[in-house]
């Protein structure tokens, strides 16, 4: 797939990226970056996760006049958790808020409810910048009408359920008298933490899906218990597998036969984490394309930051306006 290629509304620059290889070419724009009123804010973890699916969200709302452009930039959140992280997580934020006031942005759409958390907290200390209105992208796809295809969300679990038990299907697809499939195919949600407060992300992965195929049980919204990825960024291992595996059973006892999300981080750690259903990120089912989750760990390698907030050298006047940071290989810059 790929290349895709995107030029960064905060940046100013231009980045190449295959998929899911993930090699990433950033070639500097000539000039300063323009401005824009409004823009998409996918994150890291569909970036690299699900490349293809950030490029047809933007296109969607591009073509539909909801975003002027996009910015693949961290949100910050990350950072806290590495060495000096308060720092750089700071010194970060003080130029993501520099920037978003000199390109005139005052709408992001943030496709991430870590990302929507970490831009609020950070943008509203600033005057310049606390009128900016942060919108959770499931909530503005429902309000654009877009809705989940009921068809297409029963092809994917029964693909799933096909990759998983080829025992149950034949060649054609259709179940086999050893086909233990759940029926009817029910989804059971999964509320993310960042997103309590407001719940906006829960409204729009409800709004969005198609009625009859959620199963709701009593860990959502408020209640919702974190799926693992807290504690696995914590280094708490034993811990974050718990959770994950808590979610599955309580899938199985409700009787769905998958979980759907809002979050990319937490649709990792589920389907990573536990084997008693299948999880989906809503835009999965959205877009009818499939993450290959079991092979993702190894596509979580760009993380874009600007230079400055990191204290990192510029080489030559050249010098592109921000970097992938990530593990060997993970990006080549253009000299």
């Amino acid at each position: 797939m790929g290349p895709y290629t995107f030029n960064d509304a905060l940046t100013g620059s231009s980045i190449s990226c295959d998929y899911p290889g993930l090699q990433a070419l950033m070639v500097e724009q000539s000039g300063e970056a323009g401005g824009c009123d409004s823009l998409f804010f996918p994150g890291c973890s569909l970036i690299n996760y699900g490349l293809p699916l950030v490029q047809s969200v933007y296109d969607l709302l591009k073509s539909a006049g909801e975003v002027e452009g996009i910015s693949l930039l961290c949100c910050g959140k990350i950072l806290q958790y590495e060495p000096d992280g308060p720092a750089q997580r700071r010194a970060f934020e003080a130029e993501l808020i520099e920037q978003v006031e000199a390109r005139g942005v005052r709408r992001i759409v943030a496709a991430c409810p870590n990302c929507a958390l970490a831009l609020r907290g950070a943008l509203v200390r600033d005057e310049r910048t606390q009128g900016v209105e942060i919108v959770a992208l499931p909530l503005l796809l429902a309000q654009m009408g877009y809705r989940i295809d009921a068809d297409v969300a029963r092809e994917l679990l029964t693909r799933e359920f096909a990759w998983r038990h080829p025992d149950w299907y034949d060649e054609a697809g259709n179940p086999t008298e050893a086909c233990k499939a759940p029926e009817p195919l029910l989804f059971m949600p999964h509320d993310s933490c960042p997103d309590k407060k407001t719940g906006e992300f829960a409204d729009g992965l409800r709004a969005l899906m198609p009625e009859g195929l959620l199963v709701e049980g009593e860990k959502v919204r408020k209640r919702s218990v974190c799926c693992g990825s807290l504690a696995r960024a914590a280094g708490k291992t034993e811990l974050a597998d718990s959770q994950a595996r808590e979610h599955g059973q309580d899938a199985c006892g409700l009787g769905a036969s998958a979980i759907v999300t809002a979050c990319v981080s937490c649709t990792f750690q589920l389907m990573m984490a536990q084997r008693d259903v299948p999880v989906f990120h809503y835009l999965e089912l959205l877009f009818n394309w499939r993450i290959d989750w079991y092979h993702a760990d190894v596509y979580m390698k760009l993380r874009f930051l600007f230079d400055d907030s990191l204290g990192v050298e510029k080489q030559d006047a050249s010098a592109r306006s921000f970097v992938g940071l990530g593990g060997e290989g993970a990006a080549k810059e253009d000299a």
